[in-house]
């Protein structure tokens, strides 16, 4: 996936995510809860998934946007989490390059907009700057 292509899904309207969105603890992410594989619908077929993860001892939440046939993450937003250069502990990272999926999004971007926001005000948000409209429901992790 070009930045290009990215930028087109990014900007694409009437993006939707139908599933309700509840952090949730396993063996797997513990202590931290965690939801994944949530679609996003948009109108250019790709798959994007969405995951979260909260870290309550921080606390943290990270949002993590990928597409399968990009083979990786494609936009990430960490709010509070481990700092990252100059860009700090709240940022975002987002593809630059073509390799950036399969490299975990190398480069982070400050977003001192979000720092000090809970889970469902990050949320609220990333949806708006995204153009997706979540309509089911958003259980808070805190």
């Amino acid at each position: 996936m070009t930045r290009a292509e990215f930028e087109l899904l990014r900007n694409l309207p009437d993006k939707r995510i139908v599933a309700d969105i509840v952090f949730q603890q396993s063996k797997a992410t513990s202590p931290n809860l965690a939801f994944e594989n949530v679609p996003v619908e948009n109108a250019l077929g790709l798959e994007v998934l969405l995951n979260g993860t909260f870290k309550p001892g921080l606390p943290s939440v990270t949002y993590n946007f990928h597409i399968k046939s990009a083979g990786g993450p494609v936009c990430r937003v960490c709010v509070n989490g481990t700092t990252h250069g100059n860009a700090g502990r709240t940022h975002k990272h987002d593809l630059r390059h073509e390799s950036d999926p399969r490299n975990n999004l190398p480069t982070a971007a400050p977003r001192p907009d979000l720092e000090n926001k809970t889970a469902r005000e990050v949320w609220a948000t990333l949806m708006a700057q995204a153009n997706i409209q979540h309509t089911g429901t958003f259980t808070d992790p805190e």
